[in-house]
C-alpha cells in the first residue's frame, strides 16, 4: 500500500518544486520510502510502506529493463504464482517484489497483464520506448485513482488533495454530485466526484496515454456481471463458497509485517477472523492473532457478546476501544481531510479509531469485511428483492414461507425498517409495469419523505441516481457492489491509510465474487437469513452463535442519541453548515426540519451529518460555488 502520482504535460514544463509537494503531501500512506523520476513532459512520485520484500530493492518508481517506469499501490497476492508463469517464459527476477512481477507482466503481456492478476491495485507503467502511460486500476476500486484532465494534460494521484495542490487552480463544487450525497447519501456512485474537475478511473478500467499525440483513453477490461450463471446444487455452493473463501484469506495473509484484524462481531469479519486462525493453526503456525473492535457502553449499540464469542473460540490477542462524541468534533476537520469527501454518517468516526488502534498496536496489514453485503444479499433491501424474485417467477409457496421467516427474524434484528417498506418495495418491483416504476417510486420518494429540499430537487436527485432493479437479483447485486460499496472502500482505504495501514478485503477475491454472483438469490436469502451460503459453507469455522445470529450492527455509533442528547451543539453545527451551503441549501428550511426533528431524530436517520460533514468540507478545502 503506497501513494502514488503522476503528471503528464505535452506542451509546458513540469514544476518540480510543486511536483516534490504533491509527492509528500500524503506522507501517511508510504512513511518506509520515496522517490520521483522527471522525463520529457512526464513526472511521476511514489510514498512506499513496505509490506513484501521490506529491503530497498522494492524502491520506486521502478525502472525495469531500462525502458519502464512504474509507480504502484496495492498488492498483487499471487505474485508468487505469476513469478513461478513468468520464470517459465525466460524472465529472471533480481528482487522478491510483487513490484517487479507486476513489471515484467506488462512486459510480457502489455495491457492484458492484470486480467491475470489477483489483487488490489493502483498503477501507472510510463514506456520509454512506446512513449505510452499506461494506468490501471484493480476490479472492483479497492485502490483509489483520480484525474485531472485538460487538453494533452493528465494529472493523476491516490487522493484529491494531490491534485488540488498541483493543479494550482480555484476548485469548485460539482453540484449534482453534492446533492445525491445531501440528499441520498450517495458518493462514489460515479466517475464524478464532489470537485468539479476531478474525476476518478472507474474499478474495471484502464486509462492509457499516447504522450506522442496527447491522446488519452479509458478502457474497460473486467464486468463482473459477464460472469456465467452457476447451476450447482446449494450444497455443493456452499462447498465452494469454503474452498475459495479460505484460499483468498490464505493469499491475504503473505506479508513481512504483522497482521491484524477489524473485528465487529458481525458475520463477515468473524468469517475473516476464524478461518485465518483455522489456516494458521493447520499450518502449524502459532502466531497470536491481533484484533481491534470498536464497541460502545450503550448495549443497543454494542457488539461485545459476539465479539468474545469470536475471541473465546480462537484465543485471539483482542483490542476494545470506545468511540467518545466528545472526542468526534475534535478530529472531524482532520477526517474531512484525510476522506477528501465528506462522509455518510459518523461510523466512519468509529473506523478511523479502529484503524488509529491498530497502529498503536505495531500492525502494518489488517483484514476487514468489505464487500460481503452487497454480494450475499446482507442488507435487509435484499429481502425485497428475494421477495419480489419469487413473485415475478410465480413461487408463491416460497414467497409465502420466505415472508413468514423474514417477519419472525426481524423482530428481533430489523426493529428500525419498516416491514411494510420491504413488502411494498417487491410488491411494486413485481407487478408494477416498468414505464409506471420510476413515477410510483417518485411519488413515493424512497428514503426521501420528509426532506428540507424542493420536492423539484428531490424529483431531479433521484431521475440522476441509477435505480436498482429490486426484481433483478443479479443486477441489484451488481449494481450495490458498484456504486454503494464504492463509498465503503474509499472510507476503507482513508482511515487506513491514514495510520499508514494496509487493508486488505478477502470478500473482493474476483474468484470469489464470481462464484457468489452466479448463485441465485435463493443460495443467499433462505429461510428468513441472509448469507445463507456462508452461514452453511462455514459451519465448524464460525461459532453456531455467530453462524445463528440474525441482528447486525457494524461498527456504528449512537449517532441519534448523540445529536438527540446535545441539541444545541449540533443545532449550531447545523446553521454553520446552511451557511456554507447557501446556494444549494435554504437554511429556513433546514432549521425547520432540524428543529422540528431535533429530539427525535432515529437512528438510520443521516441528514443531519451529511449537512455538518459537507460544511466542513467546504472550508477545508475552500471548494467554490459557481
Amino acid at each position: 500500500m503506497c501513494g502514488i502520482c503522476g503528471v503528464y504535460d505535452y506542451d509546458n514544463a513540469i514544476d518540480h518544486e510543486l511536483f516534490e509537494r504533491m509527492v509528500d503531501v500524503v506522507a501517511y500512506r508510504g512513511p518506509d520510502d520515496r522517490g520521483t523520476f522527471y522525463g520529457e513532459g512526464i513526472a511521476l512520485g511514489h510514498r512506499r510502506l513496505a509490506i513484501i520484500d521490506l529491503s530497498d530493492e522494492g524502491h520506486q518508481p521502478f525502472r525495469y529493463r531500462n525502458r519502464y517506469h512504474l509507480v504502484y499501490n496495492g498488492e498483487i497476492y499471487n505474485y508468487v504464482e505469476l513469478r513461478e508463469q513468468l520464470q517459465k517464459k525466460g524472465y529472471v527476477f533480481a528482487t522478491k517484489t510483487d513490484t517487479e512481477v507486476l513489471a515484467a507482466m506488462y512486459d510480457c503481456y502489455g495491457e492484458n497483464c492484470v486480467k491475470q492478476m489477483n489483487g488490489m491495485w493502483a498503477f501507472a507503467v510510463f514506456d520509454e520506448q512506446k512513449k505510452i502511460l499506461f494506468c490501471s486500476r484493480d476490479r472492483f476500486g479497492i485502490k483509489p485513482f483520480y484525474y485531472y484532465q485538460e487538453e494533452k494534460k493528465l494529472i493523476f494521484a491516490s487522493e484529491i488533495k494531490q491534485i488540488v495542490l498541483m493543479a494550482q487552480k480555484d476548485m469548485y463544487v460539482n453540484r449534482q454530485r453534492l446533492l445525491d450525497f445531501l440528499i441520498m447519501g450517495d458518493l462514489d456512485h460515479t466517475e464524478e466526484t464532489m470537485f468539479r474537475d476531478i474525476r476518478q478511473l472507474r474499478g474495471g478500467y484502464n486509462l492509457i496515454v499516447d504522450m506522442q499525440n496527447g491522446v488519452c483513453i479509458r478502457k474497460k477490461y473486467y464486468d463482473l456481471g459477464e460472469t456465467v450463471f452457476g447451476k450447482q446444487s446449494y450444497k455443493a455452493a456452499c462447498r465452494e463458497f469454503h474452498k475459495l473463501f479460505e484460499k483468498s484469506v490464505k493469499l491475504r495473509l503473505r506479508a513481512d509485517v504483522p497482521i491484524g484484524y477489524c473485528l465487529s462481531g458481525g458475520l463477515d469479519s468473524s468469517a475473516i477472523v476464524c478461518m485465518a486462525d483455522t489456516i494458521l493453526k493447520s499450518g502449524g503456525k502459532e502466531i497470536k492473532q491481533h484484533t481491534i473492535s470498536a464497541c460502545c457502553d450503550d448495549k443497543e449499540y454494542d457488539e461485545q457478546e459476539y465479539i468474545d464469542e469470536v475471541v473465546r473460540h480462537t484465543r485471539v490477542d483482542a483490542h476494545k476501544i470506545f468511540p467518545k462524541e466528545e472526542e468526534l468534533f475534535a478530529h472531524l476537520d482532520e477526517i474531512i481531510w484525510h476522506m477528501d469527501e465528506p462522509f455518510g454518517s459518523t461510523s466512519m468516526f468509529a473506523q478511523w479509531n479502529v484503524f488509529r488502534c491498530a497502529g498503536e498496536q505495531g500492525l502494518t496489514v489488517m483484514l476487514d469485511g468489505q464487500g460481503a453485503d452487497e454480494q450475499l444479499a446482507g442488507y435487509t433491501d435484499f429481502y425485497s428483492v428475494a421477495l419480489a424474485h419469487f413473485l415475478r417467477h410465480f413461487r408463491l409457496l416460497t414467497f409465502a414461507r420466505e415472508l413468514h421467516a423474514y417477519c419472525k427474524s426481524r423482530r428481533v434484528s430489523e426493529k428500525y425498517v419498516s416491514a411494510f417498506d420491504v413488502i411494498a418495495n417487491a410488491v411494486v418491483s413485481a407487478f408494477v409495469p416498468d414505464g409506471l416504476k420510476k413515477y410510483v417510486r417518485r411519488k413515493l420518494k424512497y428514503g426521501c419523505k420528509d426532506l428540507p429540499f424542493p420536492e423539484k430537487m428531490i424529483e431531479e436527485t433521484l431521475q440522476r441516481r441509477k435505480r436498482y432493479d429490486v426484481g433483478n437479483p443479479r443486477q441489484y447485486s451488481l449494481d450495490r457492489m458498484q456504486c454503494s460499496m464504492a463509498a465503503l472502500l474509499h472510507y476503507e482505504d482513508r482511515n487506513s491509510m491514514a495510520f499508514s495501514i494496509e487493508s486488505r478485503v478477502p470478500f473482493l477475491d474476483y474468484r470469489l465474487a464470481e462464484c457468489i454472483y452466479s448463485m441465485p438469490i435463493s443460495y443467499k436469502v433462505r429461510n428468513g437469513m441472509t448469507k445463507a451460503v456462508m452461514r452453511d459453507g462455514l459451519t465448524g469455522i464460525l461459532p453456531d452463535k455467530i453462524r445463528h445470529r440474525v441482528s447486525k450492527l457494524g461498527f456504528v455509533t449512537p449517532e441519534d442519541k448523540w445529536i438527540n442528547n446535545n441539541f444545541e451543539k449540533y443545532r449550531a453545527e447545523v446553521l454553520q453548515a446552511c451557511e456554507q451551503l447557501k446556494p444549494v441549501v435554504n437554511q429556513k428550511r433546514v432549521m425547520e426540519w432540524f428543529d422540528k426533528n431535533a429530539h427525535g431524530i432515529k437512528r438510520g436517520d443521516y441528514l443531519a451529518w451529511r449537512l455538518i460533514c459537507a460544511g466542513h468540507w467546504i472550508q477545508i478545502y475552500k471548494v467554490k460555488f459557481e
